[in-house]
């Protein structure tokens, strides 16, 4: 019940459908009702795998009818209440296993927010769920040893407190039941009864074996066919590179390893090192507190063979807030200007206890001989409720001492509204080993969003141009609200259309602005930038992704529309006039979000970058998820080789656009459904620049715990 109540916002503000309903369907919470509780069960299926799950249940009924009296001092269930239900629930997770996932095209496209923040969203989404089950398990438990008197137990279960702890109600705790949300009393049991054997204290369950073995076998052998039927056969490119150098990996399950990483030489001997992050990361009594990790590179770069970062990592650095997701966003800066590097990391969950978010960003000053400290030296907070600080972190010069600052991120922020997002810098400086303790209202610069759930943040990008520093902020699901009258508004406006802004600190006003062109296309999502020769010249560029951007897609003399495809768009930088388009780059399947993530790095030393583009929800398959599932890839494109005009539409095959074609290498995800590419970063040494490549979601050590991929390209 308690993850029912933040998924539906009941009793609480900006909960999964609620931010749903204002991102993606115009505010109508009962779209997004209709599209999300079924369509959770669609992306569910599509993208976990549920194979763990036993056919046989057996539901402990005197035990659960004893528990519940204990709980009430009284009797508030019935037996059969308790044998319908989970005999319901047990019929609709076989039902779904068997065919639902194939309607994951219909359901993805009628809410890019659904899939891309249904595991991760602050307040409601899966792991956020997953916490405060096992919270409400630990109070059950008291109540349990030591009775309720000690409690407060309101209808709504996210705000049982006992011992004197109170948690922060932002609504009414009382749970408002609607039409969606009857009790349904209609038995099934005595129709079904041969499935169902009852004991002296419980009833066991069970569904016949053969049904989703029989189905999977069908559409395994049919998606065969159809794959051999348009591709001839599995001929493998001369460009695909399907085995890392080397996989990092944990053996705790959903610890999302991967979901930040940066690079940098902490240790100061000359060679890059890999920092990464894993806000997922539990152990027992301490749920998703996080964990950052070390590793420390040498000439020949980072270790050539597969680790599990939990027993081989150089510094392990820990959470200690519940929930707190400590390693979601990391940056490296000398921010006490003593010389030696620190390390930023990003908590922005930490206030989930008390349903506040408010976040905290950790800085923890560089090694010194006796090694980090496994405490920060400086905290950094937020007072506002969902302020979620340390979503995003940045290293960039803000004031312009040639030193970089600490750039945060916050899109999730109030900002003077309802989830606008905020951007806040704090110079670095020697002031800075001094105070334990900062606030971000204290900020030395600070930018808000234009408007409601427009997120500025998301991003943050920085560089210089002609001696000045640029700093790129996105604001993906920005809209064009502003521009239309009130009454039109709703009818009109194109929501998630995205919007960059380009700001010269310590100026707190933008200098110009790129914005989307089509709706739902979250321009801003990603950004990165270098130097490229496009046709024989070289140019300062900027890449922005739109990774929910529709394509038009070409088969020899038919055309047709790969919904959220995605996009990169390529701009020269200058400094005095508003960035020109310079070409795109498009993905080659629905649903692909090419362009999620954007990297430009110098990986052959011939002093241009190539640019490193990722689909991490690529389908192998060209009917986008009726047969396979995802796979996942990472183009690199040469740095001497771009055009002007659409880099991927002009193609010497019979279907367009050809990302493939025009890539130097492109990197094959070794496991599917890993989200392959949720995150790109290249570690540098004395003698090579190595791609790291994250699959957030990869079970190559633990379910669903995350990997790194290694891979040595261009000089070797």
């Amino acid at each position: 019940m308690v993850a029912d109540v933040s998924w539906h916002s009941l009793g609480i503000q900006q909960g999964f459908l609620r931010t749903m309903a204002a991102v993606d369907f115009h505010g109508s919470y009962s779209e997004a009702h209709s599209a999300g509780d079924f369509g959770g069960d669609v992306l569910s299926q599509f993208e976990f795998n549920f194979n763990y799950l036993a056919r046989h249940w057996y539901v402990p009924v005197q035990d659960l009818l004893g528990i519940y009296k204990k709980l009430y001092g009284r009797e508030v269930i019935t037996k059969s209440a308790i044998v319908d239900c989970t005999y319901l629930q047990f019929l609709e997770m076989y039902g779904e296993m068997l065919a639902v996932s194939k309607l994951y095209p219909t359901y993805s496209r009628r809410s890019p927010f659904l899939v891309e923040q249904f595991q991760e969203y602050f307040l409601g989404g899966l792991d956020d769920m997953a916490y405060w089950s096992t919270n409400i398990f630990r109070l059950t438990s008291f109540m349990l040893e030591n009775g309720t008197s000690d409690c407060s137990l309101p209808e709504n279960p996210l705000f049982i407190a006992c011992g004197g702890q109170q948690t922060s109600a932002q609504g009414s705790s009382k749970v408002q039941k609607s039409d969606f949300h009857r009790n349904l009393t209609v038995s099934l049991t005595k129709e079904t009864g041969k499935n169902i054997n009852y004991t002296e204290r419980g009833v066991f369950f069970r569904v016949d074996s053969w049904t989703s073995d029989s189905l999977t076998f069908a559409y395994q052998a049919l998606e065969r066919n159809i794959r051999t039927m348009f591709t001839g056969g599995s001929q493998q490119s001369l460009k695909h590179v399907s085995s890392p150098l080397a996989s990092y990996f944990l053996s705790s399950p959903y610890a999302r390893l991967g979901w930040a990483m940066t690079s940098a030489d902490l240790n100061q001997d000359g060679h890059g090192d890999l920092v990464v992050g894993a806000p997922g990361y539990s152990r027992p009594g301490h749920v998703q507190v996080g964990r950052v990790y070390l590793l420390y590179g040498n000439h020949l770069g980072l270790p050539p063979i597969d680790l599990d970062l939990d027993k081989e990592a150089h510094v392990i650095l820990e959470g200690f807030e519940p929930s707190g997701r400590f390693g979601s966003a990391l940056a490296v800066l000398d921010f006490n200007k003593d010389g030696v590097p620190d390390l930023a990391v990003g908590a922005p969950s930490v206030g989930s206890e008390q349903l506040t978010y408010k976040g905290a960003v950790y800085v923890y000053f560089g090694p010194t001989r006796r090694g980090m400290s496994s405490r920060p030296n400086v905290t950094i907070t937020c007072q506002d409720t969902y302020c979620n600080l340390g979503w995003t972190l940045l290293a960039a010069d803000v004031n312009g001492d040639g030193a970089p600052d600490l750039v945060m991120g916050s899109p999730f922020a109030p900002g003077g509204g309802k989830q606008k997002g905020m951007v806040a810098a704090f110079h670095s400086g020697p002031n800075g080993s001094g105070k334990e303790k900062l606030d971000v209202e204290a900020a030395d610069w600070m930018a808000r969003g234009e408007e409601d759930f427009s997120w500025l943040g998301y991003s943050l990008h920085g560089l210089s141009v002609d001696n000045r520093t640029l700093l790129l902020v996105g604001s993906p699901t920005w809209k064009n609200s502003n521009s239309l009258g009130r009454l039109s508004r709703t009818q009109d406006e194109k929501q998630s259309l995205g919007r960059v802004y380009g700001y010269f600190p310590p100026n707190c006003r933008s200098w110009f602005t790129i914005s989307g062109d089509k709706a739902m296309g979250k321009l801003g999502t990603s950004l990165s930038s270098g130097h490229v020769m496009v046709n024989g010249t070289r140019k300062q560029v900027l890449l922005v992704g739109a990774p929910t951007h529709d394509e038009k897609s070409k088969m020899a003399f038919l055309t047709m529309t790969l919904h959220q495809g995605g996009t990169g768009r390529m701009y020269e930088l200058t400094l005095d006039t508003q960035p020109p388009l310079l070409g795109t780059f498009s993905g080659d399947r629905r649903f692909s979000r090419f362009g999620g993530i954007l990297h430009l790095s110098d990986l052959d030393g011939d002093g241009l970058d190539e640019i490193l583009v990722a689909a991490p929800l690529r389908i192998t398959d060209i009917t986008s998820g009726l047969l396979g599932g995802e796979d996942g890839r990472v183009y690199i494109y040469n740095g001497k080789q771009t055009t002007f005009g659409d880099m991927t539409g002009r193609c010497k095959s019979w279907a367009a656009p050809c990302p493939e074609e025009k890539a130097q290498y492109v990197l094959i995800s070794p496991e599917a459904s890993s989200r392959f590419g949720s995150s790109v970063i290249t570690v540098r040494s004395k003698n090579k620049n190595q791609v790291v490549v994250a699959a957030g979601r990869s079970s190559l050590g633990a379910r669903l715990s995350g990997a790194l991929h290694v891979y040595s390209l261009g000089l070797d």
